[in-house]
């Protein structure tokens, strides 16, 4: 199982990368600019993530042409060896997704909706694919079978890709999606809040607590 948090507030991802449950950061361009950041940021991004025990950070590269999307991929691979380079599921990105891939880059294809976009993906030689549950339930389509149907087509061709599940919104989607197989999820620092925020197992932890006072007094 690996869980991502998806943001670049520093705060709220050295929080959940403390607690040792969490493999890296994934951002993007609309994630940065929330946290007030952009391009000449990406660099002190990597270095207190990687200080903070992140195994894998995300960057998006931009460009609307193969050739500029390599060009700035192949930059953000130079930040760091932990580095993973995302690429929009467009025909460039994905152009650009093959070529880094086949210089040994680890990569993502991401903004996927569609189950024959995973094909592609596998095609390009990616190491994951970010489909968006959220907003695929958003424009009407039933974003659990849909990602369901993109880890089937992965395992059952042998692929090496993986689904990197984003846009989530409730764990007990991840749960619906871990039953099936899927195991990498990236979510924003409110929805990882949620695992630890039951309040029977709250109430459980008070109760011991409270025995071991009286049983030490």
């Amino acid at each position: 199982m690996k869980l991502y948090v998806d943001t670049a507030d520093r705060v709220a991802a050295e929080s959940l990368l403390a607690t040792g449950l969490f493999q890296g950061v994934t951002t993007n361009p609309t994630i940065l600019q929330r946290a007030s950041k952009g391009v000449a940021d990406l660099e002190e991004i990597y270095r207190w993530a990687i200080d903070a025990g992140a195994r894998e950070v995300f960057f998006q590269a931009w460009g609307e042409d193969s050739a500029t999307l390599i060009e700035r991929g192949e930059w953000l691979r130079g930040l760091g060896r932990e580095v993973v380079v995302k690429f929009v599921a467009t025909r460039a990105g994905a152009t650009a997704c093959a070529a880094l891939a086949a210089r040994g880059a680890p990569t993502l294809l991401t903004a996927i909706y569609d189950p024959g976009q995973a094909i592609v993906a596998a095609a390009a030689g990616a190491t994951y694919i970010a489909p968006y549950l959220g907003r695929m339930n958003d424009v009407g389509r039933d974003g659990i079978s849909e990602v369901v149907a993109m880890h089937e087509v992965l395992v059952a061709t042998g692929s090496k890709t993986k689904v990197l599940l984003a846009s989530i919104r409730h764990v007990s989607d991840m749960v619906a999606l871990a039953r099936h197989g899927v195991d990498c999820f990236t979510m924003a620092p409110a929805v990882a809040e949620q695992f630890f925020t039951d309040p029977t197992t709250a109430e459980a932890a008070r109760t011991f607590e409270e025995a071991v006072r009286e049983t030490s007094a």
